[in-house]
């Protein structure tokens, strides 16, 4: 195993990258017989991260010193931070400082790492298109496989990261990500695989209650609690194309529903699709109520908004969602 550096600093806002690392650090400190001492919130200061990392320690062994949050840190402060890693080219102090910022870092704590040879990584998360694949890379540290399309929904019904997540903000879009492929990753078992299918019956968004309120509102041909419920979740700042994803889904599966239910198949719903019995029974009732030929309707609709969202229109996503929302109750 590698010695560790005198100091590192993460740079970046990929909160699940941070988190591998704070584990694999604290992993390599039990090992080690080392200790550490973590600095966060409003303790994370300059002041505090530099008395933490100079001052002498009644335990044995290296100490690490982890200053999380140092994007808070300002110029005219970072003075006592910066001296105390320079001051760790002094093998008298067997101490290892570790940073994280997820800002654009100060040039003093960039030039005091330099001074002791440490090592600055940056942690730059996926693009919103780069998620499925991702997960697909993720799954597979995980010991199982997930298909393409199940990882594109996954990504679809947690929603997508900010492009910036504050150090507060402590469940992020891309932690629940990892969060729900773990638990999909223990019900496929060792060496299984995740389909659409179960990412659909086990994983439940942030706005999961008002999605499954929108799709069954719209299936059931009741526009003015849909729109309702769409308005709900813009507010809540779902996006649209994923509310179209979603209601997509729904109305695809109704319509297969109605098409075992129009040949005198409907006990075969629930294996055919693959979903769970109590879904297979809303399904089927909402599928003999609005029939095979108005939820193919339905369908052309949402391929008319799913590519009206993605630019194909002059109207802005929010109305063109909401006016097909009506259409396709009808």
């Amino acid at each position: 195993m590698a010695k560790l550096k005198r100091a590192y600093l993460f740079t970046g806002d990929d909160e699940v990258k941070i988190d591998q690392t704070r584990k694999r650090l604290v992993t390599r400190a039990a090992q080690d017989g080392a200790s550490i001492e973590s600095l966060s919130g409003d303790a994370c200061t300059p002041q505090n991260f530099s008395v933490a990392l100079t001052s002498p320690s009644l335990l044995p062994g290296t100490r690490i010193v982890l200053a999380d949050g140092a994007e808070r840190w300002r110029a005219a402060d970072v003075g006592p931070a910066a001296d105390a890693i320079s001051a760790l080219a002094d093998d008298a102090l067997d101490a290892v400082a570790v940073l994280i910022c997820r800002k654009k870092p100060l040039k003093a704590i960039v030039d005091a790492i330099a001074s002791v040879d440490g090592e600055q990584r940056e942690f730059k998360p996926p693009s919103d298109a780069q998620l499925p694949k991702w997960i697909v890379q993720q799954s597979e540290q995980l010991g199982v496989t997930i298909e393409q399309q199940a990882a594109a929904l996954l990504v679809e019904i947690v929603g997508k990261p900010q492009k910036r997540v504050s150090s507060t903000q402590n469940w992020s879009p891309k932690r629940r990500l990892l969060s729900e492929l773990e638990k999909l990753a223990t019900s496929a078992g060792p060496s299984g695989t995740i389909t659409a299918e179960q990412v659909g019956d086990e994983v439940r968004g942030v706005a999961t209650t008002e999605v499954f309120d929108l799709t069954d509102a719209a299936l059931e041909g009741n526009a003015e609690l849909a729109v309702r419920k769409a308005e709900q979740l813009l507010a809540g700042g779902e996006s649209p194309p994923g509310i179209v994803a979603m209601l997509s889904r729904s109305f695809g599966q109704a319509q297969s529903v109605a098409a075992l239910v129009e040949s005198g198949r409907s006990n075969e719903v629930g294996e055919r699709l693959g979903i769970q019995p109590w879904l297979a029974g809303k399904l089927t009732k909402q599928a003999q109520l609005r029939g095979g030929s108005a939820l193919r309707d339905a369908l052309i609709e949402l391929a008319r908004l799913d590519d009206a969202v993605k630019g194909g229109t002059s109207l802005d996503s929010e109305t063109e969602l909401l006016r097909s929302v009506v259409a396709i109750t009808r």
